[in-house]
């Protein structure tokens, strides 16, 4: 039986009220907060998934405030990566059976803010490239799975780059925002007379 998939950015505490053991877990972006609950996440003994970008993991101090991803990502292309996790987290987290260490790129990068389709095909090639080299060098691990950052795939040629580069499982919009459950959660029950 395949399970659901969840898209989790931004962590909060009323997630764990859910039947999460019915989903697949994905996480994006590799957000402090994210590892800071990872017992909590340990606890459900389901498939998770932590998409990395390998360009901005923290390097330093981080902060555990609970910050939007997209302030975060504003403060990550600014030099501040001090709301991602760092590399031994990203390890610690490998050892759990139940977690796989997905990629979602290098850099993060909007591709459609590039101009042409012919720089699109050679920022996502040069991206993952450097998306590799990072796990080859950093984890000597190289993921098969991979999440498209802000879920865009033009025309299906970033599939196409990654699977020529061993990558076999694809996530993006098709995931349900963990947001989704939770409004519906809170939402009174209606009841037919």
């Amino acid at each position: 039986m395949n399970k659901p998939v969840l898209m989790i950015h931004e962590v909060d505490e009323k997630m764990f009220d859910l039947p999460l053991e019915n989903y697949v877990l994905t996480f994006d972006d590799g957000l402090y907060t994210q590892y800071l609950y990872r017992k909590e996440f340990q606890k459900f003994k389901t498939p998770k998934i932590y998409f990395i970008s390998t360009n901005i993991l923290a390097m330093g101090t981080q902060s555990a405030e609970f910050i939007t991803c997209r302030e975060a990502h504003q403060k990550a292309f600014a030099g501040d990566k001090s709301n991602y996790m760092n590399l031994e987290q990203v390890r610690d987290l490998m050892n759990d059976p139940y977690t796989t260490i997905g990629g979602h790129s290098h850099n993060h990068k909007r591709l459609d803010q590039l101009d042409s389709i012919v720089d699109k095909i050679y920022h996502m090639k040069m991206d993952t490239e450097l998306m590799l080299a990072w796990f080859d060098s950093n984890l000597n691990y190289r993921p098969t799975q991979f999440c498209f950052p802000y879920n865009e795939d033009p025309y299906g040629l970033y599939k196409l780059i990654l699977e020529k580069q061993g990558f076999t499982e694809f996530h993006g919009h098709e995931r349900i925002p963990i947001e989704t459950l939770l409004h519906d959660a809170s939402q009174p029950a209606s009841h037919d007379a």
